[in-house]
């Protein structure tokens, strides 16, 4: 048990790897994205993390299977394994021009010198500089002027757990994963679960009931993700165009993005399975919804006259941000399963608008 635990931990500080080397090593830019206000800020965030958000979510629905042969009853396996999604190209940027940012209505003008900007899965350079004019009297005044946020030069989101499954009566199996919480950094955190269940209709059918080598059987999965991180807007971004400071020391320190990935897939499954091999494959439907919230308060510029830009309590926002991306995505899923005694050891490739890449080990009895 304490070498599993150990095993486990192992794994959840692979995952951290892959996931805080990604993506939220470029969420101290994001901070920058809160200066130009509630509505704009969710459009480029929005744009920047969808195409992370999709592939973590589509990485959730690989890994349920390695064959459409149900466990018999009190038969079980333990399976460690790793999915690595692809990001399309064409989700790797997108042109900030076409988010509408500004209001015009308001005296809210925004230049952009450019038409590219990298998501978080594209390349590791500033996207356009963008830059926030209130027009007082007639003359635009300069609140607030960043680059658009890096990408993470790592066009894939991958997902390493641990399974297990458990079987039941009338070729049902019960499957559960799970990575325990893990803490890093100041305030991050992140961890899984999910439930999935697997039931063999070969039986239901008389035609091919009988049929030998052939396995046929229907899957649904559940997983859900949480992970949290803390963020760190101070006024001191606003430096070069506010006028006035009046804020107490600690006002900003309690930000912190949370994010929720839940993906539900199904699956119709079919497979081969000889004495060593397993040639299996599926076709399904993976649905994610992703929420994405940014707690705390945050400091916002507020412009009052051609001289006068203020950052104070009166003018932040608190918890400015709380949106779902959502992503359905059509599967087909073709593998090969070696077993030796107990030992498995698999690889398939799912193919869909966000391909994934699986491989597995573990051990399996009945």
């Amino acid at each position: 048990m304490k070498n599993m635990k150990s095993k486990v931990k192992v794994l959840g500080m692979v995952f951290l790897m892959f996931v805080t080397s990604s993506i939220y090593a470029q969420f101290d830019q994001l901070g920058s994205v809160l200066s130009t206000g509630v509505d704009d800020a969710g459009k480029i965030l929005g744009a920047y993390i969808t195409p992370y958000a999709n592939g973590m979510g589509a990485s959730l629905s690989g890994g349920w299977y390695n064959t459409a042969k149900t466990h018999k009853l009190g038969g079980f396996d333990v399976t460690i394994t790793a999915n690595v999604v692809f990001i399309p190209t064409s989700d790797q940027s997108y042109n900030p021009n076409d988010l509408n940012l500004g209001d015009p209505d308001n005296g809210i003008n925004v230049t952009i010198d450019g038409d590219k900007a990298p998501t978080a899965a594209g390349d590791k350079k500033s996207g356009p500089e963008v830059t926030y004019n209130k027009n007082v009297l007639g003359t635009d005044v300069p609140f607030t002027q960043f680059n658009l946020p890096k990408g993470s030069d790592f066009a894939y989101a991958a997902m390493p757990m641990v399974q297990a499954g458990i079987g039941l009566v009338k070729e049902t199996e019960l499957i559960f994963r799970y990575s325990p919480e893990l803490k890093y950094g100041e305030g991050g955190k992140v961890g899984l679960w999910g439930i999935g269940i697997k039931h063999g209709i070969k039986q239901w059918i008389p035609a091919i009931k009988k049929l030998p080598v052939l396995e046929m059987s229907v899957h649904g999965g559940y997983t859900k993700l949480s992970s949290t991180n803390s963020l760190n807007l101070q006024p001191s971004f606003y430096e070069g165009f506010a006028q006035d400071f009046t804020i107490f020391p600690g006002y900003y320190s309690n930000q912190e993005m949370v994010m929720e990935i839940k993906n539900t897939s199904a699956n119709f499954l079919v497979s081969a399975n000889l004495p060593v091999i397993c040639i299996y494959g599926g076709v399904g439907v993976s649905y994610t919804n992703t929420n994405l919230k940014l707690n705390g308060k945050y400091p916002i510029a507020e412009v009052q006259d051609l001289t006068n830009v203020i950052i104070s309590e009166s003018t932040a926002v608190t918890n400015p941000i709380d949106m779902d991306i959502k992503n359905t995505d059509v599967r087909l899923n073709a593998g090969l399963r070696i077993k030796m005694a107990v030992v498995t050891l698999h690889f398939d490739y799912t193919y869909a608008d966000y391909s994934i890449a699986t491989a597995g080990l573990g051990i399996s009895l009945r």
